[in-house]
């Protein structure tokens, strides 16, 4: 029992391990984990959802409205209607009669159906235009989270790799402070030297908790992006490389999802200035009743066949707007500005989305020159490094000199890095329109 025992409590720690860390292999998996999970993406799924009840709400109006109604009157007090005399026996005299029932009853069924209603047609195109604004939104949100976690993913998997440089860097530079103290207590350095070489061990350290930071921060901000727990640890199992992201698929772009956005803005504002035009033109539609009457001078309510009355008719309605005080008039020439708005701003982002992607290639081949450049300088300058720690052993040059050599390897190291970081976020956003 005891062997039982500890080896559940080993498969649950070895199960809530799992649960607390996930492992991360390819930018591709972390994208698709982003669009599933994200939380923003799951807001725009509901309102897309939304906005198709809207659109088959509208449709309502397309078929027959049904309504039962009951209704009881007690008539406190009689018209009077003066009538000849004639009609009661009394020639000559004007006799004043009531006509009707103190109490009475109505029950029935009424019935409508609208026949030409240009209004409600458009009404329900702008429900489904509505729709797709929304989709295309979500779309939009999309590409934008998807460069979001590209950006995210690449600074921390830079991070990850400058974290690894600086270790070796921190043991070049103690041992450079232990070399500085050694020599300056034997006499053959000065105190210059000693600090210079604390300098670069605290630039060094520096630069750590930059890169810490950088990392700690992607981290956090790829958690919120995904969706996840905030205790979870998130692990990468990828490691970066300058020519990871080389091939064909980086020299073509797809379309702007933001472009669809302001397309569907202009046809929903054209068709908001067909509805408001609609409002001049005539409108049709039937009516019909089928109900019973009850009349009764004491109150109560009989349920008897003979006590109800039959009551129905039928009717067609035609509605034609004649002057409304110029108030439609000046409506629709609003709706008409809108929708040359809508249009101006359409073909402005369509002409600056079409300079930035020109721009953003641009870029890119500018940056790949700039991360080769940087790149072969980092070599060179580690390579340096060595030579001059060599001659610096063998007494050729100064601890000034090996300091520097040191100092020029750190600029170069950090301009590489800043390169690389610069290309990689082009190339988000580039990923982010494949």
């Amino acid at each position: 029992m005891i062997i039982l025992s500890i080896g559940i409590c080993l498969a649950g720690g070895r199960a809530a391990a799992q649960q607390r860390s996930d492992t991360l292999g390819s930018l591709q998996e972390v994208l698709s984990l982003a669009v599933k999970h994200n939380p923003t993406q799951a807001v725009y799924l509901q309102q897309i959802r939304q906005a198709r009840y809207n659109y088959k709400s509208t449709k309502g109006a397309f078929y027959p409205n049904a309504s039962a109604a009951f209704s009881g009157t007690d008539n406190l007090h009689l018209a009077t209607t003066p009538v000849p005399g004639e009609l009661v026996g009394a020639p000559g005299t004007t006799y004043y009669a009531q006509f009707g029932k103190k109490y009475v009853y109505n029950a029935g069924v009424t019935l409508t159906q609208n026949i030409f209603d240009w209004q409600s047609v458009l009404t329900t195109k702008i429900a489904a235009g509505n729709a797709l604004l929304t989709e295309s939104q979500q779309a939009y949100y999309v590409q934008s989270l998807k460069e979001q976690v590209a950006r995210t993913y690449f600074s921390i998997l830079i991070a990850n790799a400058s974290l690894s440089i600086i270790a070796a860097d921190q043991l070049a530079g103690d041992s450079l402070v232990l070399l500085a103290r050694q020599r300056l207590q034997e006499g053959t350095t000065d105190r210059l030297s000693v600090n210079l070489a604390l300098i670069n061990a605290n630039n060094v350290e520096q630069n750590k908790a930059q890169s810490q930071q950088l990392y700690d921060q992607g981290l956090e901000n790829l958690k919120i992006l995904l969706g996840v727990n905030p205790t979870k640890e998130l692990v990468f199992s990828e490691a970066i490389r300058p020519d990871s992201l080389a091939g064909d698929g980086f020299n073509q772009i797809g379309a702007d999802k933001n472009l669809e956005v302001y397309r569907e803005q202009v046809a929903i504002a054209d068709l908001q200035r067909q509805s408001q035009r609609s409002v001049a033109y005539p409108s049709l539609s039937a009516s019909a009743y089928i109900g019973v009457q009850q009349f009764r001078n004491d109150f109560g309510l009989s349920f008897d066949n003979n006590a109800w009355s039959g009551y129905r008719y039928i009717g067609l309605n035609v509605n034609i707007p004649l002057f409304t005080g110029f108030t439609n008039t000046y409506k629709y020439k609003s709706a008409v500005t809108q929708k040359e708005i809508a249009q101006l701003q359409y073909d402005n982002a369509a002409k600056q989305s079409e300079i930035n992607d020109r721009l953003l290639f641009k870029n890119q081949a500018d940056y790949e020159n700039m991360v080769r450049a940087s790149a072969q300088n980092f070599s060179l300058y580690a390579a340096n490094l060595q030579l001059n720690k060599q001659k610096y052993g063998e007494g050729v040059i100064t601890m000034d000199i090996y300091q520097k050599a040191f100092q020029d390897y750190l600029t170069a190291e950090n301009n590489y890095l800043t390169t690389l970081s610069q290309l990689f976020s082009v190339r988000a956003t580039i990923l982010s329109r494949q």
